[in-house]
């Protein structure tokens, strides 16, 4: 018998298993649905560039990822922000830093922007990340969609469209649909609104990796060695107070504990015999993916910069937007990513990969000049169909979700123990969030282990 099984080789499962190897555990195996490791981080080409095509930032304080990315020797660089970004809300645009939103929308506008914030940081404030639902308003807040929050809090219309566009942007979802409990909750565990809407430093889009965040999910695999199984998906676990036995394309094994690190929402997946209890069950089918439609363009050269452009382009009107200059140093070629998030990503999923980029051509065309027209290469990952993730960047709850079942996302059931960025108190939606889970799992799987090896 094993000491255990680990569903799932994105960042949150390899962190377990290295976790556990840290403290001589190695009588363990690692089942992954798909042929990569890495999860919602993938590999891809641009040119002669390695590029993500999930996941690739990393903020200065996600701790462990810099040590990771240390370990390996892989290097940092910062996103291009010298020059002006173009922002538009509204029938407003302007010119100006990347971080200085509140200069867009003049002087009532501005502070309604600032008294928005204000009114955030006040609600954020009693909110423990490890227990979100104990917030002295859990249940109001929970009730209550951020939508309804922007449209009661909020009245000058620019800095509420701009509010409605951070949520599209960070959630990969419309206002209307996501808990204003869920939204504080993550805009805390990231260190608050100014750190995860910004590429400056200290933001959570400050530092991206030469040849690839991805590249670091495959050396921790490598470490893992052959206890890691591909293209092994689990279709039934079977459990009881002392054993796991898992089911999945790779064979059957058996265990002490289970770690299962897959996206929550794709738990329904997996015939669970028990079944597992009800709040449990309900707490992963009830929370929903984000919708998002990655794409880069590659350009001969970096062209915007000779306007005094940071290639920055954030519109509340446009199709796809965020788009940011991502220009890997000691090189030529300029090159540009960006997203279609939330509706505007679903809206046009069933478009082809041509005709978006014909879109997107043409709305950075707009803001960038005619340059923008022929790039050398257009390159797109659509989260939306991806079958092992069933969206991007992350899961949110709707309301009525967070306060009654939040708590059961990270809660054992018996030997089994729960892993994912979704489960982390700390940078919930990102790599940070899914490492930190990680070794979370571990800790508590180690403890289970110690207390059968001792009785």
């Amino acid at each position: 018998m094993l000491d255990t099984v680990i569903v799932g080789a994105g960042f949150a499962g390899l962190s377990a298993a290295r976790a556990l190897m840290a403290e001589g555990r190695d009588d363990f195996v690692v089942l992954e649905a798909r042929d990569r490791v890495g999860g919602r981080t993938k590999p891809g080409q641009l040119g002669d560039l390695r590029i993500d095509l999930g996941g690739m930032w990393m903020a200065p304080t996600q701790a462990r990822l810099r040590r990771l990315a240390a370990h390996y020797r892989i290097r940092p660089y910062p996103t291009y922000l010298d020059g002006d970004a173009i922002f538009r809300v509204g029938d407003r645009q302007r010119r100006g830093p990347r971080e200085d939103l509140s200069r867009l929308f003049g002087l009532g506008g501005g502070l309604a922007y600032l008294l928005a914030r204000w009114r955030l940081g006040r609600l954020m404030a009693p909110l423990d990340t490890t227990r979100p639902w104990a917030h002295p308003q859990a249940a109001r807040l929970d009730a209550t969609t951020l939508e309804t929050w922007i449209s009661r809090n909020i009245l000058h219309p620019l800095p509420r469209a701009a509010f409605r566009t951070v949520c599209t942007t960070v959630l990969c979802a419309e206002p209307s649909q996501v808990s204003m409990l869920f939204f504080l909750h993550y805009l805390k565990s990231g260190g608050g609104l100014n750190v995860l809407i910004s590429s400056d430093t200290g933001g959570a889009q400050n530092l991206l990796f030469h040849g690839g965040v991805h590249q670091i999910s495959r050396l921790m695999a490598g470490e893992v060695g052959p206890r890691l199984r591909l293209e092994a998906p689990v279709t039934a676990i079977r459990w009881d107070a002392g054993s796991v036995t898992v089911d999945s394309a790779a064979g059957s094994f058996t265990a002490r504990t289970a770690i299962i690190a897959v996206p929550p929402t794709l738990l329904d997946r997996i015939a669970f015999t028990p079944a597992l209890p009800r709040p449990r069950a309900a707490a992963g089918a009830r929370l929903v993916m984000g919708s998002s439609i990655k794409f880069w363009l590659l350009y001969a050269r970096p062209f915007w910069r000779d306007q005094g452009l940071n290639g920055t382009i954030l519109s509340d009107d446009a199709p796809a937007t965020p788009v940011m200059d991502v220009s890997p140093p000691g090189q030529d070629k300029g090159v540009l990513v960006g997203f279609f998030d939330g509706a505007s990503a679903i809206r046009h999923a069933d478009l082809t990969a041509s005709e978006r980029r014909s879109i997107v051509v043409d709305m950075i065309a707009t803001h960038l000049g005619a340059d923008a027209l022929e790039p050398l290469e257009y390159v797109e990952n659509d989260w939306t169909g991806e079958e092992w993730s069933g969206g991007c960047y992350g899961a949110y709850a709707p309301p009525g979700v967070f306060a009654r079942y939040g708590k059961h996302l990270r809660t054992p059931v018996g030997p089994l123990h729960w892993a994912g960025t979704e489960t982390s108190p700390r940078w919930t939606g990102y790599i940070e969030g899914a490492l930190e889970s990680g070794e979370a799992s571990a800790t508590a799987v180690l403890e289970r282990l110690r207390e059968g090896d001792g009785a």
